[in-house]
């Protein structure tokens, strides 16, 4: 049984033949027929005009231009020979930026406008500084990535700041080390964030009287940076009322446990070879009279070797910023013009595209040059997650939105 809900088989077809040719069609046309394509240089802007609002003028341009930085890394293809497996590494880029590239194509029928540039990172440093520096990225109005850490760091020190203008960190959960960017949007939730929303929810839903919270902790870097985050908010926001008790390992928890308190277990590892025998414990334990509650790291969601139905008996809760609910209206229309649009069914990252994609382009449309300064007020209930952003003056913006889950007939369902 695996963490996360059951997917949709893809549709029969040679799925490489097709990806072959998209990625072709993206570096010559970068769009399709509604999302008019623009050669670097090109773009021609209308000279501004004045309004009699307080507010800047809104710039009227008959098309909003974004910039499309993903690692596709053509550059190691060769798209005469190449097989699934050589392509495969360009998975994550192409379903990105089909599901950004079908949001614009929907914003387009209501006869919305966008120039969309697709640049490829390469994932190498060179390339991407060449990029930073390059006017036909920077002078776009919203620039998407680069997607990976460093990728992101190298570009954010060849780039000069506007604060007209946003670039967006779509994938990745952290920040780089020394980049401060009041310009940057981060979509995914930082693991401090996670550690938030465990905090919360525990001090908001339990009384101090009636738990026994056990922080299992193996205190390697990785488990550190989620438990930091546990504890300091559980403290925080309960003023100190909820004492937590931290192991190292399963070891002798038995004897951590109150047989008549409710026992809130965090565990901050998602190690299989400590995570396996810690879950089988705790689960022995519930069967023999403790009640016992889980709360697990967020990288669970993807450790397909955890047992559902333990983790169910388990009552385990765990933080995430995707969840596709496959029965909604608004998914199943997605996936069947996804179908039809490309031939397969949508992975993780073309969902994430695009919300993306969706929500960029409608704040655009709405507001022009001056979308920065709206996006603290415009939300947008998404496929997989729902975007309400703050700001940082140092670290630029994040999304607010994350979501608590648990298990409910055996499938990972929102905390209601």
């Amino acid at each position: 049984m695996t963490l996360v809900p059951s997917r949709l088989l893809p549709l029969s077809g040679n799925r490489s033949v097709l990806i072959l040719c998209l990625l072709v069609v993206a570096f010559i046309s970068a769009c399709s027929r509604k999302v008019a394509p623009v050669k670097p240089g090109n773009v021609k802007v209308p000279p501004v005009q004045e309004k009699p609002e307080k507010e800047p003028a809104v710039e009227k341009k008959l098309d909003h231009s974004i910039g499309l930085l993903l690692p596709f890394e053509l550059n190691t293809i060769n798209l005469k020979n190449a097989k699934a497996k050589d392509i495969g590494k360009a998975d994550l880029a192409i379903d990105f930026y089909q599901g950004f590239k079908l949001a614009l194509d929907s914003l387009s029928k209501n006869g919305h406008n966008y120039k969309l540039q697709v640049f490829d990172t390469q994932d190498q440093e060179t390339r991407v500084v060449n990029l930073a520096r390059a006017a036909s990225v920077i002078d776009n109005d919203l620039i998407i990535g680069p997607v990976f850490p460093n990728a992101l760091s190298t570009f954010s020190e060849f780039t000069d700041p506007d604060p007209s203008k946003i670039i967006v960190y779509p994938l990745a959960a952290s920040l780089p080390a020394k980049v401060e960017n009041p310009n940057l949007l981060m979509l995914n939730n930082t693991i401090d964030q996670h550690g938030w929303k465990i905090a919360d929810y525990i001090t908001r839903t339990y009384h101090p009287d009636q738990v026994n919270i056990v922080l299992v902790n193996t205190k390697k870097t990785d488990d550190e940076k989620f438990s930091a985050p546990v504890r300091k908010y559980i403290s925080g926001l309960s003023k100190g009322k909820f004492q937590i008790t931290e192991r190292p390992n399963a070891i002798g928890l038995q004897s951590y446990l109150n047989v008549s308190k409710n026992n809130l277990v965090i565990i901050s590892s998602s190690d299989r070879v400590f995570l396996t025998p810690t879950i089988d414990k705790l689960y022995q334990l519930s069967r023999d009279n403790y009640r016992i509650e889980v709360f697990g790291h967020p990288n669970w969601l993807k450790a397909t070797f955890l047992d559902g139905a333990k983790l169910q008996a388990l009552k385990t809760k765990l933080s995430s910023s995707y969840f596709v609910d496959y029965k909604s209206p608004k998914v199943k229309h997605f996936i069947a013009h996804y179908r039809d649009e490309y031939g397969f069914d949508p992975s993780e990252f073309a969902f994430k595209g695009f919300d993306t994609g969706y929500y960029f382009g409608r704040l655009l449309e709405k507001y022009g040059n001056n979308y920065a300064r709206h996006l603290t007020e415009e939300s947008y209930k998404g496929l997989h997650n729902d975007f309400r952003f703050s700001k940082d003056s140092k670290a630029g913006y994040s999304n607010d939105n994350l979501m608590l889950l648990t298990f409910r007939g055996l499938e990972l369902q929102p905390v209601k």
